[in-house]
């Protein structure tokens, strides 16, 4: 599934990023991401706030047969994550975490 994942540094502020990952599950208010690049020293560490999903329904049929269903899909999915210094932040990371904390 991909996920959206949008980095808003501190309260009230615009998203800084958007990055778009592959994962196996949606991630839930309360956890934990770390994300690590190669060549690069340490992470950066944000807890999800919320996420939000966009879901697409078709238009309902003038006719439809008994026992059937129409099933909409999920268009996309984004996840709101804060910013947070981790032990294994990157000294970027924690300079922004660390701001929005002030």
């Amino acid at each position: 599934m991909i996920v959206e994942l949008v980095l808003i540094p501190v309260e009230d502020e615009e998203p800084r990023h958007t990055l778009l990952f592959e994962m196996p599950s949606v991630p839930l208010a309360g956890d934990c991401l770390m994300i690590s690049r190669i060549g690069q020293s340490g992470s950066a560490e944000f807890i999800v706030s919320r996420t939000c999903w966009t879901l697409d329904y078709p238009e309902a049929e003038s006719t439809h047969h008994a026992g059937e269903s129409i099933v909409g899909t999920t268009s996309s999915v984004t996840v709101e994550c804060e910013f947070v210094a981790g032990p294994y932040s990157s000294e970027e990371h924690k300079s922004v975490a660390m701001s929005g904390a002030a």
